[in-house]
C-alpha cells in the first residue's frame, strides 16, 4: 500500500452529484440511479490517481481485472457520501469484496490517501503485517487477507520477488559500469509508486 494524493474531481461529478444523490436517495432500488458513480470519466480519474492499481493490495488493474469503484466509507451506512469524490477510490474485486460494508468512519481502517500510511505496515516478502499496536492497520490487513489466504495474489508477489532478486544479482555480478548504471536505474524504477507491488519492492531493497 502506497500513499496516494486525491486528484481533481471529474467535471461530470461536479455537474451532476447533487441531482444524482437526490435520485439515488429517492429510489435506492433503481440500478441506474445507484451506479452512476461508475461513469467512465469517474472511473478513469480514479484509475489515474491510483496508477491503475488497487489502492489496497497494489495489484495492477486491466482488461481481465478492471477494478471496482469503491466507497471508502460504505454508502449503505453513509448514504450522503454515495457520490462524494473524497469517498471514492478504486480497488480490485477481491479487496472490494472482502472489505464489504466495513464502516471506516466508525472503526479504524487504513486509508491510502492519509499521511504516514506507508509507515503503518511492514512487508515480509509477500506478506503484509501492521506495525505492532496499530489496530487500524491490523483490522485492514486481516479483513482484506493481505497477510494470508489469497493464493493468486501471493503467487504474483512471489513472482515479483524472484524478478527483483534476479535483477539485484545481475547488478552485483555486473562488471560494466554503463550496464550496471542502467540496471540500477531499472531497479530504482520498480520502487516508484506507479509500479505494481512497489511497497513490497521498496522493502526488499
Amino acid at each position: 500500500m502506497r500513499h496516494l494524493e486525491k486528484t481533481e474531481e471529474p467535471e461530470v461529478l461536479v455537474a451532476h452529484k447533487v441531482e444524482w444523490l437526490a435520485a439515488y436517495l429517492a429510489d435506492k432500488a433503481n440500478a441506474t440511479a445507484k451506479y452512476r458513480y461508475r461513469h467512465p470519466d469517474i472511473k478513469n480519474s480514479l484509475l489515474k490517481e491510483a496508477y491503475d492499481k488497487c489502492v489496497y493490495c497494489e495489484s495492477k488493474l486491466g482488461h481481465n481485472t478492471p477494478g471496482d469503484v469503491e466507497h471508502k466509507a460504505p454508502s449503505s451506512l453513509h448514504e450522503n457520501r454515495h457520490f462524494d469524490w473524497d469517498n471514492l477510490t478504486i480497488a480490485c474485486t477481491e479487496c472490494n469484496r472482502r472489505k464489504g460494508a466495513y464502516d471506516t468512519i466508525a472503526d479504524p481502517f487504513l486509508d491510502p490517501y492519509s499521511e504516514g500510511i506507508e509507515a503503518r505496515i511492514t512487508h515480509y516478502g509477500p506478506v503484509v503485517v501492521g506495525v505492532p499496536g496499530d489496530v487500524g492497520a491490523e483490522i485492514c490487513i486481516r479483513r482484506l487477507e493481505l497477510d494470508r489466504g489469497r493464493n493468486d495474489l501471493t503467487e504474483r508477489k512471489v513472482e515479483k520477488i524472484i524478478e527483483i532478486n534476479h535483477l539485484r544479482n545481475r547488478i552485483a555480478q555486473c562488471d560494466n559500469a554503463v550496464l550496471k548504471a542502467i540496471l540500477e536505474a531499472d531497479l530504482d524504477r520498480r520502487c516508484e509508486v506507479d509500479q505494481e507491488f512497489s511497497g513490497m519492492v521498496r522493502s526488499l531493497i
